[in-house]
């Protein structure tokens, strides 16, 4: 199974799929990104993602200054890395493009890192294609290329008075270092005209009981690998910068035509498989999903994948992951991911890193430190209840411990415990809800209320949080068109939306029917455009023209939760409003729009996404994927 990503074209990074036809991928753009299965919980899989939804923004951004229906006006921030159900790309099933199977969300409010605008068209952002199919730009004048661009047939002329001469043929891409882990098979479909077949003597009666002969075939084809600059006149393996294995001999070839015994010779019917192990820099083979022995070791440099034909008739048909492998690669991933866990959890930082501490003392410095994170990540978002149960627990936990070693127990940062009981974080917290669920009114009386320098400091988010109140009264309009009634747990606060009139205490709103609702959010549309028609904020990229603009394409049609604006009427669009009411509200306070444990998330996973591009172990680890994915 595999995966496909659409990505804008950038430059430097071109595919052969637009100027070959190829039936299956010809219909594919070139820009389109190609991720196995086996490489989903990668560091390079999570760069695809990334860069998927820069694109997006991208796009979305380039609609608004064209003015098609574009970004809905949800978040000033570019929510990258860690995704929520309204920006994730979806993830495509190459037997089933029909059914889009989106990536796990992450943790709310967790952003991985914040790109601006002019840096999200970069080629620097944008990560390198894997291999996918044959190249034609890299192919021997001997060999054709069909049937998806993965088929390679020996068609000839073949070379005379050299053996030394042969073709050649490598993928459209090379192996990018930061998936860590490449693999890829190639089924002999034929052995040629030359290739041949002998019979080998029984050695053990015991091991058979038919009576057929045993026989032995070979070909004379070679799978490896080669550098960008190699030759396609020489078989893999033959030349400096080049790797094969050769069906003929079963030997394998490191830059020389010198071969060295390794595995049982190949050819018709058999499927050969090649990995680049990036953790450890060596290669090895597979025969009919079998593993066989490292073959190369300390391998470095630009890597493609090739294969070497040496007579006529030979065909080979490649398989870089569209396919289901003969072999078992996602079990051979894990282990490898398990290898480089091992290791992390191993590590012993030095003392001096510890500020000289023992290990004991260290470990508990390293608990505390871990607690104030929770809970501070906790308090920053408003959850006190959660922040009270947690210390509690921490409490409990910490007094058995010193009951068992016999020391005397401490207690709790009080700090901490202040933050449990914080009126702010209490107030933050009903602000958010009523943004969750929707009551947007609510929303905006509570901040004036608690917050009130809020609004005048970040006119953008009022403006944000009246786009909405907006699309939830046309969310509400839709709900009343499919039911012709709005049910209790539907009502967002709608019947009284004029910010002059409040409900009485325990007075339960009369369910309006679909007329009065329209007639509703006409007027306060009607209101909104006259209250921002000519405004622009100077210190922001957000068009309120253009933003107005969209959520008012809701009124052109008589059923918005099925038109083609639909999205903005989700309910995963309340979450990005209520993280940057949020932010505001805690940067108004003096205090970080950030709490620290999402500050730790971001620079841990850059920093590995770092490290991961010369490839080695941090390939393997995958932030969102391996820890915050549900």
């Amino acid at each position: 199974m595999a995966s496909f990503l659409q990505v804008p074209a950038t430059k430097g990074h071109t595919s052969s799929f637009t100027t070959v036809v190829a039936p299956g991928l010809a219909d594919r753009p070139a820009n389109e990104y190609f991720v196995p299965k086996y490489l989903a919980s990668t560091c390079y899989a999570d760069c695809v993602a990334n860069s998927a939804v820069a694109a997006q923004l991208v796009s979305k951004r380039a609609a608004q200054a064209t003015g098609s229906p574009g970004l809905s006006v949800a978040s000033s921030r570019s929510p990258l890395g860690l995704f929520d159900g309204q920006t994730t790309p979806q993830l495509y099933s190459y037997s089933d493009l029909s059914k889009p199977s989106p990536l796990p969300p992450g943790l709310p409010g967790f952003q991985a890192f914040d790109l601006q605008e002019s840096s999200l068209a970069g080629a620097e952002d944008v990560p390198p294609h894997l291999p996918s199919c044959w190249s034609p730009e890299g192919v021997s004048q001997s060999m054709e290329i069909f049937g998806d661009m993965l088929e390679v047939k020996f068609a000839g002329p073949p070379a005379k008075g050299n053996e030394q001469e042969a073709a050649a043929v490598r993928a459209n891409h090379p192996i990018p270092p930061q998936c860590g882990l490449f693999y890829f098979e190639v089924e002999v479909m034929s052995r040629g005209k030359d290739g041949y077949a002998f019979l080998l003597p029984r050695t053990s009666t015991d091991a058979f009981e038919r009576d057929d002969p045993i026989v032995n075939e070979r070909s004379f084809i070679g799978v490896g690998f080669c550098g960008p600059k190699v030759q396609l006149n020489k078989m893999p393996g033959w030349v400096s910068d080049s790797w094969g294995y050769h069906g003929d001999d079963g030997n394998t070839f490191a830059c020389q035509n010198s071969g060295k015994q390794y595995g049982p010779t190949f050819s018709t019917n058999d499927v050969i498989g090649c990995g680049v192990n990036f953790r450890n820099g060596t290669a090895f083979y597979t025969k009919n999903g079998i593993a066989l022995e490292t073959a190369f070791k300390d391998l470095k440099g630009t890597l493609y994948p090739a294969v070497g034909m040496r007579t006529i008739g030979e065909h080979i048909r490649a398989n870089f992951g569209q396919r289901e492998f003969a072999f078992d690669i996602e079990s051979y991933m894990r282990e490898e991911k398990a290898k480089t866990y091992k290791q992390i959890h191993t590590f012993q930082p030095p003392l001096e890193l510890l500020g000289g501490k023992e290990s004991a003392s260290a470990d508990t410095a390293i608990t505390q430190s871990i607690h104030k994170l929770i809970s501070s990540y906790l308090a920053h978002n408003g959850y006190v209840d959660s922040v009270r149960a947690f210390l509690g627990d921490v409490q409990k936990e910490t007094n058995a411990f010193s009951a068992t070693k016999g020391v005397p127990c401490g207690d709790v940062d009080t700090e901490e415990s202040e933050i449990a009981e914080d009126v702010e974080a209490i107030n933050r917290q009903k602000i958010r809800t009523a943004v969750l669920e929707g009551n947007i009114n609510r929303a905006l009386k509570l901040t004036e209320l608690f917050f009130p320098k809020v609004f005048e400091d970040n006119p953008e988010i009022l403006f944000q949080l009246k786009c909405r109140k907006f699309v939830e009264l046309m969310r509400s309009c839709g709900l009343a068109k499919e039911s012709e009634y709005i049910d209790d747990d539907e009502m967002q606060d709608i019947s009284k939306q004029d910010e002059d009139t409040d409900m009485l205490d325990g007075e339960t709103p009369a369910k309006p029917n679909l007329a009065d609702l329209l007639n509703e959010a006409l007027r306060y549309g009607q209101k909104l455009h006259e209250s921002y028609r000519n405004k622009t904020f100077l210190s922001s990229t957000t068009d309120v023209q253009k933003a107005l603009n969209d959520i008012f394409a809701l009124m052109a049609y008589p059923d918005p939760i099925n038109s083609p604006v639909a999205y903005l009427l989700a309910e995963e669009g309340r979450a990005p409003v209520a993280e940057d009411l949020n932010s505001a509200i805690l940067v108004s306070q003096g205090k970080s729009s950030v709490a620290p444990l999402e500050r730790l998330i971001q620079h841990t996973t850059m920093l590995m996404r770092e490290l991961a591009e010369q490839g080695g172990q941090s390939a393997f680890v995958n932030v969102r994927h391996d820890f915050l994915a549900p």
